[in-house]
């Protein structure tokens, strides 16, 4: 009877052990610790918004792909066998492009990939603690249903998209593309893409179960899916037709004239909207491993430069706004070279124009009549416009990895900076800026920040985008006289003889040279022409820029034609009539 009843208490005290540890691990320690700690969750990626131009057009969108996954506890295959009879399929896709004939590089890279994708399936799927586990993304039908074909207990598929470009490599700079982050979630890079991720990925749902204390999953224990949410949709001010032409005329001119890259900005001076924006060389986004990866980020507002003459409406529009000339002031010493310190300032041409009026100085695009302005103003005047001009800060338009442009802290600036500045030498901008600054001068005076997006559609209805600065830099007036002094540079100027007869443009040539080690190269240039026209009711502002033109170096043989050129396309588009 003794051994029967320390049997029985033996039996009684585990009973009550095994059901204190339920009673805790069901309860206590679902109480007291994160609940997540219990649950097992894998992502469900949302539907990623679409992007339209102005015309409503979806430059942007989704096309059907599959994402596949698998139950390892669920598997009776063994996992190295499925890895070697599935990796092939999700590496070849990749190296299908329709018409392209593969190197023995690009082989020998892809069996290295498909080498790592089966080690990678074969240890996902190897691993029995997992209750659901992704193996891949973005799978084209035709591969979905080679896979479906091998009957593999324990996969299955969720609906994936893949971002699709109707208009192949238009505006493929302004847009930017979709990669994975190092987690793998789709994420948006460069461009629009890149600037509204968030707006544009939307919230991603789950698929999940229960797991034990020891992270083993409960194949019993409930199962629960929370839907994704699509993310929103970007309607944006770039008009296509504009967009064609543009992409059409720089890819011509970037060949005619051998330049080692061009970029074309024309932005709505009235609203700040950019109506085409374009860089060449570009890529394709769908095929974006195909290209370098330097022709991803966008030059136009990324990179940095110095301007050269097109900065010089900016600086005599300061001047003249604060009252220091007019524009029938002579300068008093524009007979010759201007020393400064151990320095000889010239003219680009070495022609000297005595007495010349302001309105000759930008005519001419004369370096010692900017000096003569620059002394005008002083360096605390000068650095207070340009920096009113939007010059050392980003302009804040909605493309990601904007620069803000380099100025010299006020202290660190000597005569001679002064006087190289107001040529548009020894500082660095973007060309987003410049379009932004000569935009104030065509839109009387008023600063606006430029901006692709004009709203943002999503389950909440839409929201329309205001520009997110507007402010009077200039009086109408000074606008006006300098307007009417870029009017005399088309006219009179170097450029004249491709300007479209009776249309009134103001414009401005720019011809830089490039900085290299501490000196500037003698040979190469970076040349542009900045304009808006009509002149006296502005419809858009342009700004063509070309790195390194071999045929000319100067803006007045290259960018001006460009500029002209595309003018007149848009003169006939938008049914605009010449004046004269």
């Amino acid at each position: 009877m003794d051994r029967i009843r320390v049997f029985q208490i033996v039996v009684f005290l585990v009973a009550a052990v095994i059901i204190a540890r339920l009673f805790y691990w069901q309860f206590v320690a679902k109480l007291t610790s994160n609940i997540d700690e219990f649950e097992l969750n894998s992502e469900i990626p949302a539907s990623r918004g679409e992007i339209y131009t102005k015309d409503n057009f979806p430059i942007v969108t989704n096309q059907e792909a599959f994402l596949l996954y698998a139950k390892p506890a669920e598997i009776n295959r063994s996992p190295k066998d499925i890895a070697k009879s599935i990796g092939s399929h999700l590496i070849s896709e990749k190296y299908s492009t329709p018409g392209a004939s593969l190197t023995d590089a690009d082989l020998k890279t892809k069996e290295e990939e498909i080498k790592e994708k089966e080690e990678e399936l074969e240890s996902k799927l190897g691993n029995k603690s997992l209750l659901w586990v992704q193996l891949a993304r973005k799978i084209p039908k035709e591969t979905k249903e080679k896979i479906e074909e091998q009957k593999i207990k324990g996969f299955g598929f969720e609906r994936d998209e893949k971002r699709l470009y109707p208009e192949a490599s238009m505006a493929a700079q302004v847009l930017g593309f979709v990669g994975f982050d190092k987690f793998g979630r789709d994420t948006g890079y460069f461009g629009l893409e890149g600037f509204w991720d968030l707006t544009l990925k939307g919230k991603p749902g789950s698929l999940g179960g229960e797991k034990d204390p020891l992270g083993l999953p409960i194949l019993v224990g409930a199962y629960k899916r929370i839907e994704p949410k699509k993310g929103g949709e970007l309607y944006l001010s770039i008009d296509r037709s504009i967009q064609y032409i543009v992409e059409k005329s720089l890819t011509k001119a970037v060949d005619k004239y051998g330049a080692k890259d061009g970029s074309v900005i024309i932005e709505d001076p009235k609203t700040g909207q950019i109506l085409a924006m374009a860089t060449y060389p570009t890529y394709n986004p769908a095929l974006r491993q195909e290209f370098e990866e330097k022709v991803y980020k966008n030059p136009v507002v990324a990179d940095t430069f110095e301007p050269g003459s097109i900065f010089k409406p900016i600086v005599m529009a300061s001047a003249l706004d604060l009252g220091f000339v007019e524009p029938q002031t002579q300068c008093t010493y524009c007979d010759g070279p201007k020393k400064i310190a151990n320095y000889d300032i010239s003219t680009w041409n070495k022609k000297y124009f005595p007495n010349s009026t302001m309105t000759e100085v930008i005519q001419h695009s004369d370096n010692v009549g900017m000096t003569f302005v620059s002394e005008k103003l002083g360096v605390d005047k000068f650095l207070a416009y340009i920096t009113k001009f939007g010059f050392g800060k980003v302009s804040g338009i909605d493309l990601q990895e904007e620069a803000s442009g380099v100025l010299k802290q006020k202290a660190e600036w000597r005569d001679i900076d002064l006087a190289t500045a107001s040529f548009g030498q020894g500082i660095a901008v973007t060309p987003i800026q410049i379009v932004q600054a000569i935009s104030a001068i065509a839109n009387e005076g008023k600063l606006i920040s430029p901006r692709v997006t004009l709203k943002i559609k999503d389950e909440n209805g839409e929201k329309l985008l205001r520009p997110k600065e507007e402010k009077q830099i200039i009086s109408p007036k000074t606008a006006t006289q300098i307007t009417e002094m870029m009017v005399n540079a088309v006219e009179k100027g170097e450029a004249k003889v491709f300007a479209p007869k009776g249309y009134r443009i103001a414009g401005k040539t720019g011809t830089a040279q490039i900085p290299v080690a501490g000196r500037y190269d003698p040979d190469k240039t970076i040349a542009s022409f900045v304009g808006f026209a009509p002149a006296n009711n502005p419809r858009f502002v342009m700004m063509v820029r070309f790195t390194e033109p071999s045929s000319s170096p100067f803006g007045a043989e290259t960018a001006a034609p460009t500029f002209f050129e595309i003018a007149k396309e848009i003169f006939n588009i938008w049914g605009i009539p010449p004046e004269k």
